[in-house]
C-alpha cells in the first residue's frame, strides 16, 4: 500500500513538471530579477607608456550586481536589463619615477542599461543553453564619502561598451557567466602641466549570475 502510494506521488510530480514544461515551452516573454557576484579591474596602459612605469594606476576588487530584465523571443531572442554593480576595490597609484603611492579601498558604483541579442545553443524541455551579446551605457558614480583624490566628476560620462556572455536555464531559474569591456575610460585625462594626459581606464569586469524570470 505505501509503494503504491509512493508511485502515485511520483507520477503526480512527473505529470506538473510535463505541464509547467508545456507553458515553458510555449511562453516567448519573461520578466524577471537577476544577481550576480562581480570581480572588476582596470590598468593604465597610456599612462605606463608616458611615464615609462608599469602599472602606475591599478584598480581591482569584488562586489556585486543587481537589476529587473525582460526577455522576448527564443531563436533569436532580445534581452534589456537595467542593473546596478556596486564594487568593493582597491586603487592603487605607484609610481616610482616621481616617488609617489596611494591605496586607497573605495566603493564605485555603475548603473548600467544593456541591450543584448541571444540564440538558444540547446533546447531541452526543462534545460536551455544560451549565447548572447550587446552593447550598455550607463554612468559610474563613487559613494564611498572618503577623502580621496578624485571624485565622480573625474569620470567620464556616459560610460560604454560590450557584453557577451553564456546563460543556462533550468524551468524558470537562470544562472550564467557574462563579460563586460568598457570602450569609454573611467576617468577623464588627466592634466600635467597644463596638458592632457590619458590613462587608458577601460574597466573589466567579469560576473557570475543567478535569477528568475516569469
Amino acid at each position: 500500500m505505501i509503494r503504491i502510494k509512493k508511485i502515485t506521488i511520483y507520477i503526480a510530480f512527473i505529470l506538473i513538471g510535463f505541464s509547467f514544461t508545456g507553458r515553458v515551452q510555449s511562453q516567448i516573454m519573461w520578466i524577471g530579477v537577476d544577481g550576480s557576484s562581480v570581480y572588476s579591474w582596470f590598468s593604465s596602459p597610456k599612462l605606463d607608456e608616458l611615464t615609462g612605469e608599469k602599472d602606475i594606476i591599478t584598480y581591482s576588487g569584488w562586489g556585486w550586481n543587481i537589476g529587473p530584465f525582460i526577455r522576448y523571443g527564443r531563436r533569436p531572442f532580445v534581452f534589456l536589463k537595467a542593473s546596478w554593480t556596486r564594487t568593493y576595490s582597491e586603487l592603487v597609484i605607484d609610481d616610482p619615477g616621481d616617488e609617489v603611492y596611494f591605496s586607497e579601498d573605495i566603493k564605485l558604483d555603475n548603473f548600467n542599461f544593456t541591450t543584448k541579442i541571444g540564440y538558444e545553443l540547446l533546447q531541452l524541455p526543462m534545460f536551455k543553453i544560451d549565447a548572447h551579446a550587446g552593447l550598455f551605457i550607463g554612468k559610474a558614480m563613487l559613494f564611498s564619502g572618503e577623502s580621496i583624490y578624485f571624485d565622480t566628476g573625474d569620470f567620464e560620462r556616459p560610460q560604454w561598451g560590450m557584453t557577451t556572455g553564456i546563460g543556462f536555464q533550468f524551468t524558470n531559474l537562470v544562472f550564467g557567466l557574462d563579460y563586460n569591456y568598457h570602450f569609454s575610460q573611467l576617468f577623464k585625462p588627466i592634466e600635467l602641466d597644463g596638458q592632457n594626459y590619458e590613462v587608458g581606464s577601460k574597466l573589466q569586469t567579469v560576473s557570475f549570475k543567478v535569477g528568475v524570470m516569469f
